[in-house]
Parts: C-alpha cells; sequence; structure tokens
C-alpha cells in the first residue's frame, strides 16, 4: 500500500535534466548510508552522468512526491541493440537471453527511497510505475552483493539473479548481481 497523499510523477529525458540537482542530493541521501557508504567520487561520478543518461532512447525517471517534498527516485533506459550490458558476465547468458533491439530489456540504473519514507509503499510505486510505462519486455538492474535487504525485496518483487560483473572504477564497488524482471508491472 502506497502512503496515502503520496504522489508518483514520471519524467523523459528533457524534463528530467531540469531535476538534476534534485535528483542527485536524494541519491547522495540514499547511497550514502550502510550498506552503500558512498564517496564524494561516487556522487560526483552520479551527478556528473545523470544528464548523459537522460539523452538515452528511452529514458524514464520517476519520482515520489510525498508531503510536498520528493522522498523517491528511479531511472533507467531502454538498452540499445549494441549493448555490452550482457557481456563480461562472470556466468554468462545465451545469445538468444542477451539479444536485445532497442525495446526489449530496460535497464534500472539507479533507485531509492528517503530513510524516513521506507516501509511505505513508495518503493514498489516507484518500481511500477517506472517499469510498467518503459514499454519493455523485461527489466534488469545491477546491485551490489553486500545489499542484502535491497535484493530480498528486489526477490519478493520477481526478480532472480542471472549473474554477477566484476566492474572497473569509479563504480562505488568492485563487483554486482545483476537482476533480471521478466514479469513487468501493469502499465500505470
Amino acid at each position: 500500500m502506497t502512503e496515502p497523499g503520496a504522489a508518483i510523477e514520471a519524467f523523459d529525458g528533457d524534463e528530467a535534466r531540469t531535476l538534476c540537482g534534485i535528483v542527485s542530493d536524494m541519491y547522495r541521501a540514499v547511497f550514502s548510508l550502510p550498506p552503500f557508504s558512498g564517496d564524494d567520487a561516487e556522487f560526483d561520478n552520479q551527478r556528473s552522468t545523470f544528464p548523459d543518461f537522460t539523452t538515452r532512447a528511452g529514458f524514464r525517471l520517476a519520482m515520489a512526491r510525498a508531503e510536498d517534498a520528493y522522498a523517491g527516485f528511479g531511472y533507467g533506459f531502454l538498452l540499445p541493440a549494441d549493448t555490452n550490458w550482457w557481456t563480461g558476465l562472470a556466468e554468462p547468458v545465451s545469445a538468444e537471453f542477451a539479444r536485445e533491439d532497442g525495446h526489449r530489456t530496460f535497464a534500472l540504473i539507479n533507485y531509492g527511497v528517503l530513510a524516513g519514507w521506507r516501509g511505505r509503499g513508495l518503493g514498489r510505486a516507484i518500481h511500477d510505475d517506472l517499469l510498467g510505462g518503459s514499454g519493455a519486455e523485461r527489466a534488469t538492474l545491477s546491485v551490489q552483493p553486500k545489499a542484502t535487504d535491497t535484493q530480498a525485496i528486489y526477490r519478493q518483487w520477481g526478480w532472480r539473479k542471472v549473474s554477477y560483473k566484476e566492474m572497473d572504477p569509479p563504480v562505488p564497488a568492485p563487483v554486482f548481481d545483476i537482476l533480471v524482471l521478466e514479469k513487468m508491472p501493469a502499465k500505470r
């Protein structure tokens, strides 16, 4: 159940660019807490890459507004046909699984709910609005293995781990689990 009085707002790339500061401030607030404990380099990287993400095909930003303030966010884009998302996995997937056409898979890049708003249904509402409105057949995301509570929520929502990937800096962790959701939420 979503918090009474809360609303989910969706934005495309042009609109989302105007919200870069708000999204980056929420990202910092979410990912500065355990188990993540991000640092200034990570936060600067997120702030500098966000505008580029907004120019990608199929970019979407969903934000939860409650009590006249933003309380959570999620954003991503459709994987292009020439994506390298599925390359370099420790446990490779089949060529058919990795086939992309620019519409098949929505990559959820960053997602979070401010600490004071967790457990009120806002995260699920953001998740469902973002993915349900993407037009994709499925979704993927990467998550740090140490984020066990986050992973448990994703499993509860139908996500499954397909592999993991070792990453190069400036990403915030050396390894990320790669998850897939094959039953997308209904369009809202």
